[in-house]
């Protein structure tokens, strides 16, 4: 077989994508996987050594950060001399011409498709929707598509070698695909094992179950290759799976608060799988230019579903331009057809079974895949298996097309000129205009994505400077970003990653998408930035300066150069809180950069021996806080208010249960956290719902409501339901909702007794939008008082017994400020009422919803009270309760629970500017500094402040007293992350972990251990701390380096070999052909004319296994309505021929409209009908044309249809056979 590229070939194909990667916004570098890459590639190589750093936010193990230490990471580190922007398009070029050239090779190896037709399909491969999705913005992801090819090219080469191959040769096979899998690299461990998946199949159907006359031998073959295969691959694996296996035994579970497999499997109905749009980032982020295209503009949606159609038509063997055989065949199914058909049914299976919109099993996969297999989530990696065999039926479609060349003077002359006058002509017209649309996004410089940017501004690298510089005290403390920001995107350009990442190397915090610490870290994290909120810019909390030390933050800085949008808060909340401010005495500005675009402020008292560094104090003064660690800035703002320093704490949760850790029978603070929320973590601010019931609905898909608190959700302040319950149909408290979450306007708002909150509904029109009151028994006779919120309401009141309704009623409800209205309700048993908006005036909102009994006037509307828990866990009484909003409630109500009869004394944080009644308790007024009695039982406690307290005298007493003696345990605290795999030890003396102050990691200093005679400061001095599996993993990178070494060496002596013992090379074209494929062959016959060599050994099983394997994926597809449609399908195919014979034995000719319906259900055209409709349905509706509830892509129609389409394909391979349908 002639090769289809010369070496002049190859440089003009290399140099083509070159010059396209180059004009894809020469100039600007983009947010590419890592902003380090570019800004600073030998340092992030250079971290990447080490599985921990204290540098990063908080103290952390790195993500993965090794996988880039080849290639993704050399390549831009080695070419670091050269601009950004350029080393950027250059990594891009080497890509796009790799997964060209691997196609082409492939599609050589295995006699698919003419030379034309080769190049096209690997165009389209290396243009496809899932490369153009993922080259500019995460190309990490890309490159390993890129490589499938030649991961799998030794293996297709080596299982056609005829007789027995030499123990070289399968040497030299097996150690080039092991090569290439150690060129995909360990970015993400499993799209590297996704790109193996092919190379796998292959082995399997042509090697360990092959059919035919040498089956045998191929088996033997297939075995003998294994034997050298697989250590191959381990030697080019082994680099990063020790690495891995620490990140998974060390790292917190962060996929619990990334992207859910209800979000990654939400775009996969077939007609998004066929044509390769399965990254649902694409459906999500315009910022991907290319992809957003793809996934949302209708024109591409058809050219690349043309595409689709295409390659599964020539799996199914249809070829353009093919002369009919004797028989008349003009079906010809490619080489290795069984083969391409079984990647692609694997593929298929995948996808569909985990997010198809109508599986039966999708939700129990999606289950698997928060759970167990979370590192899979993200099956898009899986596209190979979708799109390289649609590429190669493209090749074998487009393989008889013969058209003169356009560059000769005969050909532009007679055929190209005049292309009515030759067919091959059109069809290459066609495809080129097909391919043109399908790859547009490329070639109109659409890969990069939005806000690239020339260079970072001078003014970061002067901002890292300065504090990187040991005179100004920013190494021993950590500096806080500020705003937080879920991504960094500046009004100057999008790095994605923090633009200080790649210059600071000191230690550094800030709130961004999922900061890869545990979830106790996080939430701490949030209490710390509610603080800078608009919401909260007058500075309430004078000691903030205090509690940010405690939290490790000594430096603060402040960037203004943020592009504001709905989820990143502006500078200005921040700026207020630390110049104009009650918190503004804590911080002093000492540095400004740019045009004041980055200010640095340090916090007082950071500059006495630092805020990150170990310190020492003493277990007795810790104080036992049942709460969450988001709590810590508003205790310490309540210490601060008594005159008392703030203390560090030790959670109840994180208390040993064999030990009274704290401040032995001192009272326990009791405050309201962690509260029963819901948290969209796809955001940073406005993320968290209000305070939830426990059977409330979710509105997130992810495994978890919110980050873990180290508590059982029962054990957390929650609604608790009395009476009945209320649901909505939406909320503008749901952590979903547009502009984010409002904690004032949850369904609880409409039965809270406060005028000023109301239940809003969510997200777009409030027409329909509807609020139920569901009562624990029927009433007979009912009326509602109503109120809105804004302008009037006219809504829709019905009532229901069970499902059943009772009447209905409209009524209109006036607005705020307004007397509220009463509507008698229709009489009749009733136990729930509706009120659904039909119309509104102005914003709406129900502010009060009071439903009373008639006879009785009984108010039967159903309670919902927030109840704070006592806490569990500890043996201490509890002496005081904190209690706060700082998610705005705009009226803070909680329940709490006495023991016994108490006395409290009452503060809040308005009481230091001279406030009066800051306070309800059970109805009546209190006021700062009073004294209350509370009685056994439980109380309700109102304020419209942000804090207040209710402390016991006992607490007070102790909290004023000092510690009786000195000599108790001490705990070494430091203020980085806990993790298991930390360890310390003094004077060789290893050191118990605990937690503190929720997040914290310390080691306590038993009173009667070795080194306790040691003073604070020789405690420091001797303290050793090491994470214990750093020597593990770089010793383990260090054998992998090795292991790799091997590898490329025993390759290249294998090859030297073979070529010197003349063995050829391993790209030689192989003479054997291959009859006993389980797909058919193509052979000339005398005439020239393309006939079918089929194999003599597939037979019923193989058939009845294959309509097996079919039904059931149809069925777990799209249920009973799916297997139905692939057994009409399989029912017309079977029947449309015997009819046509049964009628042909009555009548020697057909009318014109049979002959177009035994057409019609031939395999092939039944396929691309039932195809073509579908694609016509999903262009119709594609993702964000006007109302989502119109995307095709959940629709029945076009999911049959596809379904049948590919039974149809899966028919032509498997059963029908021969040409001649």
């Amino acid at each position: 077989m002639a090769p289809t590229l010369s070496r002049r070939g190859w440089g003009a194909a290399a140099l083509c994508w070159l010059v396209l990667a180059l004009v894809q916004g020469p100039g600007l570098t983009v947010a590419d996987t890592k902003h380090d890459l570019t800004a600073n590639p030998w340092g992030f190589l250079q971290q990447a050594l080490s599985p921990w750093t204290d540098v990063f936010p908080l103290g952390q193990l790195q993500n993965q950060a090794y996988g880039y230490l080849f290639p993704h990471g050399l390549f831009f580190a080695v070419l670091d001399p050269l601009p950004d922007w350029l080393v950027q398009r250059l990594w891009w070029a080497l890509l796009l011409f790799l997964a060209f050239a691997g196609v082409v090779k492939l599609l050589e190896a295995t006699r698919v498709g003419s030379r034309g037709s080769r190049i096209v399909a690997a165009v389209l491969f290396a243009l496809s929707p899932r490369i153009l999705t993922t080259l500019g913005a995460i190309s990490s992801e890309a490159w390993t598509i890129a490589l499938v090819p030649w991961v799998m090219l030794p293996v297709v080469r080596v299982l056609q070698l005829p007789g027995r191959p030499s123990a070289r040769r399968l040497a030299v096979a097996a150690s080039g695909s092991a090569v290439a899998v150690l060129c995909l690299g360990a970015v993400n461990a499993v799209a590297t094992l996704a790109a193996v998946v092919p190379a796998v199949l292959w082995w399997l159907a042509q090697g360990v179950f092959a059919t035919g006359q040498d089956a045998r031998l191929r088996r033997r073959t297939a075995w003998r290759f294994a034997a050298w295969w697989v250590p191959g691959g381990v030697l080019a694996c082994f680099w990063w799976i020790g690495p891995l296996l620490t990140l998974g035994r060390y790292s917190p579970p962060f996929t619990d608060y990334i992207e859910s497999a209800g979000i990654t499997s939400y775009w996969f109905g077939l007609g998004e799988v066929l044509r390769g749009t399965t990254s649902w980032t694409a459906f999500l982020s315009s910022e991907r230019q290319a992809g957003y295209a793809l996934a949302t503009e209708a024109v591409f949606m058809a050219a690349t579903l043309v595409v689709a159609l295409a390659g599964l038509a020539g799996l199914a063997g249809a070829r353009l331009g093919a002369r009919r055989g004797a028989d008349g065949a003009r079906r010809v199914l490619p080489p290795f057809a069984g083969t391409w058909l079984l990647m692609l049914g694997v593929g298929v299976a995948i996808f569909g079974l985990a997010g198809a919109p109508f599986s039966p099993v999708a939700e129990s996969v999606q289950s698997f895949l928060d759970g167990a297999g979370a590192p899979l989530r993200n099956l898009h990696k899986f596209d190979a298996l979708i799109h390289l065999p649609m590429v190669v039926g493209v090749a074998h479609l487009l393989g008889g097309v013969s058209a003169p060349s356009p560059f000769t003077r005969e050909g532009l002359r007679d055929a190209w000129a005049h292309p009515e006058k030759n067919p091959a002509v059109v069809t290459s017209l066609v495809t080129i205009i097909v391919a043109g649309v399908a790859t547009a996004p490329a070639w109109t410089g659409r890969l990069v994505p939005e806000d690239g940017f020339r260079s970072v501004p001078s003014y970061w690298q002067d901002a890292a400077d300065w504090l990187n510089d040991e005179e100004n005290g920013a190494a021993d403390t950590r500096t806080m970003i500020l705003p937080e920001a879920r991504f960094a995107r500046q009004t100057w350009g999008n790095t994605r990653d923090e633009p200080a990442q790649a210059l600071l190397d000191v230690p550094w915090v800030v709130r961004d998408a999922v900061p890869l610490v545990p979830p106790e870290a996080i939430r701490s994290l949030d209490g710390i930035t509610r603080e800078f909120s608009p919401v909260n810019a007058q500075g309430r909390n004078p000691a903030l300066a205090d509690a940010l030390l405690q939290q490790g933050v000594g430096m603060v800085l402040v960037r203004t150069d943020l592009t504001q949008v709905a989820d990143t808060p502006g500078a200005r909340g921040v700026l207020t809180t630390l110049t104009d401010s009650a918190a503004a005495e804590g911080f002093t500005e000492v540095a400004s950069f740019g045009d004041d675009d980055v200010r640095i402020f340090r916090v007082d008292g950071s500059g006495d021996g630092g805020a990150t560094g170990p310190r020492v104090v003493d277990e007795d003064d810790l104080e036992v806080t049942a709460g969450g660690a988001e709590v810590l800035p508003r205790l310490a703002a309540a210490d601060a208010a008594a005159g008392r320093t703030p203390r560090d704490r030790i959670l109840t949760q994180d208390v040993p249960s064999d030990a009274n850790s704290g401040s032995g029978d001192d009272p326990v603070t009791v405050t309201d956290t962690p509260a029963l929320r819901e948290h969209n973590y796809g955001t940073v601010t406005g993320a968290t719902s209000d305070i939830l019931a426990a059977d409330d609905e979710r509105w997130t898909r992810n495994p978890v409501r919110d980050y873990p608190a180290g508590v059982h959700e029962d054990d957390m302040t929650q609604v608790r339901e009395t009476g009945g319950r209320i649901t909505a149909s939406s909320s503008a408290s749901d952590p979903t909702s547009l502009g984010g979450a409002d904690a004032a306007s949850g369904i609880s708002a409409a039965v809270d007794g406060v005028g000023e909150t109301a239940w809003r509904p969510g997200t777009g029109s409030p027409i329909n939008q509807w609020l139920s009151v569901e009562l624990d028994q029927p009433r007979s006779q009912m009326s509602l008082t109503a109120q809105a919120s804004g302008g009037p309401l006219r809504v829709q009141a019905t009532t229901y017994l069970g499902e059943e309704t009772v009447a209905s009623t409209t009524m209109v409800i006036p607005g705020y400020r307004e007397d509220s209205s009463r509507l008698l309700l229709p009489q009749g048993q009733a136990d729930r009422v509706e009120l659904r908006i039909l119309g509104a005036w102005g914003s709406a909102g129900i502010s009060q919803a009071q439903l009373t009994e008639v006879d009785t006037g009984e108010d039967v509307t159903p309670r919902r009270d927030i109840v704070v828990p006592s806490p569990g866990g500890v043996h201490q009484a509890p002496g005081r309760w904190v209690l706060g909003q700082e998610i705005n409630e705009f009226e803070l109500r909680r329940v709490i629970t006495v023991a016994e009869d108490t006395e409290v004394t009452v503060n809040s944080d308005r009481c230091a500017a001279g406030a009066g009644t800051v306070s309800l308790i059970d109805g009546e007024s209190v006021s700062c500094g009073q004294r209350v009695t509370l009685s056994a039982g439980e109380h309700e406690v109102r304020s419209r402040d942000r804090w207040i307290s209710l402390t016991t005298p006992e607490y007070a007493a102790a909290a004023e007293a000092e510690a009786a003696d000195a000599d108790g345990d001490r705990v070494i605290l430091t203020a980085t992350t806990v993790n298991e795999g930390r360890q310390a030890s003094v004077d060789g003396t290893e050191l118990e972990s605990v937690t503190v102050n929720g997040w914290q990691q310390g080691w306590r200093v038993p009173a009667d251990s070795g080194v306790a005679a040691l003073s604070d400061e020789e405690l420091l001095e001797s303290l050793e701390v090491e994470f214990t599996a750093t020597d593990t993993h770089q010793r383990w990178l260090a054998a992998g380096l090795a292991g790799a070494l091997a590898l490329l060496l025993a390759f290249a002596i294998a090859l030297v070999g073979l070529r010197r013992g003349g063995g050829g090379r391993p790209d030689d074209p192989v003479d054997a052909c291959d009859p006993d494929d389980p797909a058919d062959l193509v052979a000339p016959d005398a005439t020239g004319a393309e006939t079918v060599v089929t194999s003599t050994k597939t037979g019923a099983v193989g058939r009845v296994l294959g309509g097996a394997v079919t039904l059931a994926l149809a069925a777990g597809i799209a249920g009973l309505p799916g297997a139905v449609t692939a057994l009409v399908t399989v029912g017309v195919l079977v029947g449309a021929p015997a009819l046509r014979r049964a009628l042909e034995k009555k009548s020697t000719s057909s009318p014109l409209p049979l002959r177009a319906l035994w057409r019609v259900t031939e395999p092939v055209s039944l396929a691309m009908l039932l195809g073509g409709l579908g694609s016509i349905l999903m262009v119709r509706g594609p993702w964000g044309s006007g109302n989502y509830g119109n995307y095709a892509g959940h629709s029945w129609a076009p999911e049959l249809l596809f379904i049948g389409c590919l039974t149809a394909v899966v028919y032509a391979v498997v059963v029908r056979r021969r040409g001649g349908d």
